[in-house]
């Protein structure tokens, strides 16, 4: 009879901690459901689904996960040359001008603030951020609003690499053109038109704050070029 029951409180114990483990087991699985959905309303809310698969057909890699690394850090990008557009005047392998980002405060909400110069116009805050990714490889998605004589249009900016002892490799970035309701203007481009850069090196390298605060990289002779500055 003790030996029985000496079992029975065994196997009680054993079908106690299997229900542990599975419901702490479940418990991940909703969290990731979760961060999933969060994450993918955060992207939403900077570029609908048409437009970002407009950039992918383009060649930009975007890298998924719900995992992404601490991005945070200033880089510069130079050489940075086009490598695919829906724009029948742009030219494949044209250099534009050389630009700079600063990333910080990186969210366990997916969020990441973007500050670019050279990416739009001179200077460019995001307004709307998300970031994805898994291991060192990243996306980082931005909603900006840019201004020119007058007029506005809303772009998104995603920007994909791999992060490596604190340069970025394989950089590319697309910006697209998401909301432009001056049908009329020729400020913009039109909305659903779009670039991919890459950087012809393959690294973009760290740069202290006080270089990307600096007003240019160098003296470069640019022409207004869609929305961005073409060199010449």
């Amino acid at each position: 009879m003790k030996t029985i029951t000496k079992n029975i409180k065994w196997l009680f114990i054993i079908v106690v901690g299997f229900s542990f483990i599975a419901c702490k087991k479940d418990s991940s699985v909703v969290d990731e459901i979760k961060k999933v959905e969060i994450q993918k309303k955060q992207i939403q809310q900077v570029i609908p689904d048409q437009y970002l698969d407009s950039l992918k057909k383009l060649g930009l890699s975007i890298n998924t996960g719900i995992t992404p690394l601490n991005a945070e850090g200033n880089y510069g990008i130079s050489p940075l040359i086009l490598l695919s557009s829906n724009i029948k005047t742009d030219v494949k392998g044209s250099r534009f001008l050389d630009a700079k980002i600063n990333l910080s405060k990186q969210d366990e909400n997916f969020g990441i603030r973007l500050l670019a110069k050279n990416f739009l116009s001179s200077s460019d805050t995001s307004i709307v951020t998300a970031i994805s990714g898994a291991g060192n490889d990243f996306t980082i998605y931005g909603k900006v609003k840019s201004t020119h004589s007058g007029k506005t249009a809303d772009f998104a900016i995603i920007i994909s690499g791999t992060l490596e002892n604190k340069n970025i490799k394989n950089f590319k970035y697309g910006l697209i053109c998401i909301s432009n309701k001056e049908t009329t203007s020729s400020v913009f481009i039109k909305e659903g038109q779009g670039r991919v850069f890459t950087e012809s090196d393959g690294i973009s390298t760290v740069i202290t704050e006080k270089d990307f605060l600096a007003l240019s990289f160098e003296k470069q002779k640019v022409q207004s070029f869609g929305g961005s500055r073409l060199i010449q």
